[in-house]
């Protein structure tokens, strides 16, 4: 044979190999007992196929072709459901640029620490997408930043940046009146420097117009870098996302959302607000507390109120939050609080996964498990709101990026407890409150016989 066309077929083997091998890597199937889609009906006995980090079906396993080159995760007995998508956290950062409270050229991309064990359990909960932003105790905060929590640096992490801008009505130093008058006059400062650079091109295309400038000279003079993300929320080309804590505040929030494209941010004590919160028309953000109590001054009697509730009640969408310790910070809690004020289960869950897949503008990749969107699933050991499931596998675009088995800080945490539970029983046992092992009888054997007092007629010999 010619020796360069053997060259040539060889190459041609290789190269074929490589892309059936890439191939295979590419397309992942999840074989699973049940699916929840979240915008359908849930599927039993069902398959996500996902090619190139994308599903690209989902149905019943006998509906479902699964090539042979396909990556099988065998989710048998388990339930999958998309990963949880957060409109709106503050946690994962080194800091939260919130001793300089009028930064909106800021972005928590310099901020957010991709080693944050933070992300570590968003990962262990089901979360998959992130929206991280400034703080709270802020007035412009800086800009926001989509992630994933999973990557080795922020660029690994990113989804989207500069997602808006971060606004906060909290009280500071001066109260809740001076922290509005200080905002106002924030934006107020955004919108006469605009005006200022707006009328000093006019008059330079004015005087080029009419002469007294050459030319072949233009305007070269760009808006301050430092301002620009502020001038671009004055001009509604950004989003503003307005943290309101009460009640008290939601006036002022009314009358700003008039003048720019506002996400707003629910603290709690927003139960006297509802009637303005229902004519705002649009879906907020909660806060991680959904509860909170109040005395009456007359009968001294408290009154529960659930944020979330009330909200379902008035027919508005709403977005949940996790908070960064406690309760608060489990999804299942979270949703749990909800149903346990009355609020629908669909609802709730369409509270960390549609509602705020939509505020981000990502409703066409997360949020839900459906045909062309990004394979971001979790596979939960069970239903998702049963006390004794939890998050087994987490895949992200097609890829898992965490799993349960090899998670190195809970078999650290388990390997812990087991030494606990072996001090704990007592020496000579490997396992509390398990049977002791069986003891061996030592073979038997004749004791020797007492030997006879020389002079009481025994033989000669006996008892020297």
């Amino acid at each position: 044979m010619n020796s360069k066309l053997s060259v040539s077929l060889v190459a041609w083997a290789i190269a074929i190999a490589a892309a059936a091998s890439a191939t295979g890597q590419d397309i992942v199937a999840v074989k699973a007992s049940k699916i929840l889609p979240v915008s359908g009906p849930a599927i039993d006995d069902g398959v996500v196929l996902m090619q190139n980090g994308r599903i690209v079906k989902i149905g019943k396993a006998t509906e479902v072709e699964v090539p042979w080159s396909a990556k099988v995760i065998d989710a048998t007995g388990k339930t999958v459901m998309p990963t949880w998508v957060l409109a709106h956290s503050q946690s994962g950062q080194r800091g939260m640029n919130e001793n300089m409270q009028n930064v909106p050229w800021l972005s928590v991309a310099d901020a957010i620490d991709p080693a944050s064990a933070w992300f570590e359990d968003c990962l262990r909960n089901g979360v998959g997408t992130v929206h991280v932003l400034p703080g709270n105790q802020t007035l412009l905060g800086g800009q926001g930043m989509v992630v994933r929590p999973f990557g080795r640096t922020v660029e690994d992490m990113a989804v989207a940046g500069n997602t808006g801008i971060k606004l906060s009505l909290m009280a500071q130093g001066g109260g809740r009146l001076q922290q509005i008058r200080k905002l106002r006059r924030a934006l107020s400062d955004l919108r006469e420097y605009l005006a200022d650079f707006d009328r000093r091109k006019a008059e330079f295309e004015k005087e080029k117009a009419a002469g007294a400038i050459a030319a072949d000279k233009n305007w070269t003079e760009e808006i301050d870098r430092t301002k620009k993300p502020g001038v671009d929320l004055v001009q509604k080309k950004t989003k503003g996302w307005l943290f309101v804590p009460s009640f008290a505040e939601m006036d002022e929030a009314l009358r700003l959302t008039q003048e720019l494209d506002l996400q707003i941010v629910l603290g709690s004590n927003i139960d006297e607000a509802m009637a303005m919160i229902t004519r705002l028309g649009k879906p907020v953000v909660l806060d991680e507390t959904l509860e909170y109590f109040e005395t009456d001054e007359e009968t001294q009697k408290e009154k529960k109120h659930c944020t979330a509730k009330m909200l379902a009640d008035a027919g508005i969408p709403f977005a949940l939050s996790l908070g960064a310790g406690g309760p608060t910070a489990y999804p299942w809690w979270q949703i749990g609080t909800c149903m346990r004020n009355g609020v629908d289960r669909q609802k709730a869950i369409e509270a960390l996964t549609l509602v705020p897949a939509k505020m981000l503008g990502l409703d066409s990749q997360v949020g839900s498990l459906a045909e062309g969107k990004l394979g971001n699933l979790q596979i939960l050991t069970g239903d998702p709101l049963a006390a004794t499931s939890w998050v087994e596998t987490v895949v992200l675009e097609g890829e898992i990026v965490y799993e349960r088995k090899n998670d190195p800080r809970l078999q650290y945490l388990f390997a812990a407890e087991k030494d606990k539970e072996k001090k704990a029983a007592g020496p000579g046992k490997t396992e509390p409150n398990q049977p002791e092992a069986p003891k061996t009888e030592a073979p038997k054997t004749e004791a020797p016989k007492p030997a006879t007092p020389a002079g009481t007629g025994g033989k000669p010999g006996e008892g020297k």
